[in-house]
């Protein structure tokens, strides 16, 4: 029987939960409970962007980014991925922002984008466009569970990430089909970047913006970074935590490296405010460029 996952909750029995997952949030209650009392508002008053993201939006997570907007919306602007890499690279940050993003093109992305709109906020969906409009079972479970460690979850239609764009938001690539590209040759590498872009600009118009799977800076490459640009994109985001700040020359797009932090809706709300707090006091000039 064809069941695509719909609740977190869901996710979770069907996962490897134990004493790890039980230690971190230990860590975290008592870590975020310091920052609290350590002046969380002082901190997150500093003019900086900071980049989130997240993979999905199930039915049982959407309070929780009712919550997380409206919470993050007292003291900062959101603003869109292409206002934010403006922003950076022509060092005009002068109060605190937030961009958005999500990743992986899950159809409960959708649901995401209303509570995004109801609070101004327009996010870059990175999508992978050959999963764009699977409807094989057989083959989204494959590739879930192999490629994204998740069970069965359903993917955007062509025609949703069109009217995702029409709301306002953005679309970068991400890949065809969510590969790891540091254990690409250059070769295929440089093919998936070209039919990327070129699947990605048919169906959406000129694109700008590729966050590459996995996002550590060990799942890239300097080899990928060049082919990044040589094949069409304009900026590359990673999913390394961190905030980013005013440089003290002119940054080049191809110097410049997103870092987004990688948010779950099922955290606690002070886990995450921790882990943005931690990123203002860890704040420098060197977050804004590739490591390559």
């Amino acid at each position: 029987m064809v069941k695509y996952i719909e609740n977190y909750a869901e996710v979770k029995t069907k996962s490897q939960y134990g004493i790890r997952s039980y230690l971190r949030s230990l860590v975290l209650n008592v870590l975020s409970t310091k920052t609290k009392w350590l002046g969380t508002e002082q901190y997150l008053s500093v003019p900086r962007v900071q980049f989130l993201y997240i993979h999905h939006a199930f039915a049982d997570e959407l309070k929780q980014l009712d919550s997380l907007m409206k919470l993050l919306s007292k003291q900062h602007t959101f603003i869109s991925h292409s206002e934010a890499v403006d922003r950076i690279l022509s060092n005009s940050i002068d109060k605190p922002y937030i961009s958005l993003s999500t990743d992986d093109g899950f159809k409960n992305n959708m649901a995401a984008a209303q509570i995004l709109n109801n609070y101004g906020a327009k996010a870059c969906f990175f999508i992978n466009p050959g999963l764009i409009d699977e409807h094989d079972y057989e083959i989204i479970k494959t590739h879930c569970k192999v490629k994204l460690h998740l069970p069965p979850v359903a993917f955007l239609t062509w025609e949703e990430v069109r009217e995702l764009q029409a709301q306002g938001h953005e679309i970068g690539g991400h890949t065809m089909y969510h590969d790891n590209i540091a254990s690409m040759s250059a070769e295929a590498i440089d093919e998936d970047m070209k039919l990327s872009f070129e699947v990605l600009g048919k169906h959406c118009g000129t694109i700008k913006h590729f966050a590459f799977p996995y996002g550590r800076f060990s799942h890239f490459s300097n080899i990928g970074k060049a082919s990044v640009f040589k094949n069409g994109y304009s900026i590359c985001s990673s999913a390394e935590r961190g905030c980013h700040i005013n440089s003290t020359t002119l940054l080049k797009n191809t110097d410049l490296c997103i870092r987004r932090d990688h948010v779950i809706l099922d955290w606690p709300l002070n886990h995450i405010l921790y882990f943005l707090v931690n990123n203002v006091k860890k704040r420098k000039e060197e977050n804004n460029y590739f490591p390559y």
